[in-house]
């Protein structure tokens, strides 16, 4: 409903998932300002790119869009001084928890979106590389083309997946953050 632009269903969305990404911003930021921002930054970007999203599970997708705000915000130096000091002072957990499980499951949608999104012929040598474990020979030979169009297929699909990965990995350094905040 909202690809289609229904307000009603963008005012629910808002409704119901607001807080909580409040929430998951201020135990990082420990900034009302500027965590009301990033949560409104969200669901005006949301609702402008509503069309062109596909969006499997909304809370996943929402968590990770607030990590990727703060992380960016963080990024811009606009952070208070003392959010250093209190983050040299958490202890990282040695054993991962629940959290951590999900948070991994996410990255894994994401990094098979990436794949998916590959073009055919990119996302098909990969996969014959990763999955199948061919060889660049193999390859080549199985889909009669040359071993230098396998590797341009390969190094193509190698950065299309890593910029889109990029992002979602300083989230996961923050993962110790945010579980010791909650």
């Amino acid at each position: 409903m909202l690809k289609r632009g229904d307000v009603q269903a963008f005012d629910l969305l808002y409704s119901r998932h607001w807080a909580t990404m409040y929430q998951s911003a201020f135990y990082l930021l420990r900034d009302q300002n500027a965590c009301m921002d990033i949560v409104q930054d969200i669901f005006a970007w949301l609702w402008e790119k509503r069309a062109e999203l596909d969006i499997q599970t909304v809370p996943a997708y929402l968590r990770s869009a607030v990590r990727f705000k703060v992380i960016n915000y963080i990024r811009s130096g606009k952070i208070r001084d003392n959010f250093y000091q209190e983050l040299a002072g958490i202890t990282i957990p040695a054993t991962p928890g629940p959290q951590d499980f999900l948070e991994l499951n996410d990255l894994k949608m994401i990094i098979q979106q990436a794949i998916a999104d590959l073009p055919e012929k990119c996302r098909e040598i990969f996969l014959l590389s990763r999955d199948g474990q061919l060889t660049n020979q193999q390859i080549a030979d199985l889909l009669n083309i040359s071993i230098k169009t396998v590797e341009a297929q390969k190094t193509i699909a190698l950065k299309r997946i890593r910029s889109t990965v990029d992002p979602h990995l300083l989230a996961l350094l923050l993962l110790p953050v945010v579980t010791h905040y909650s």
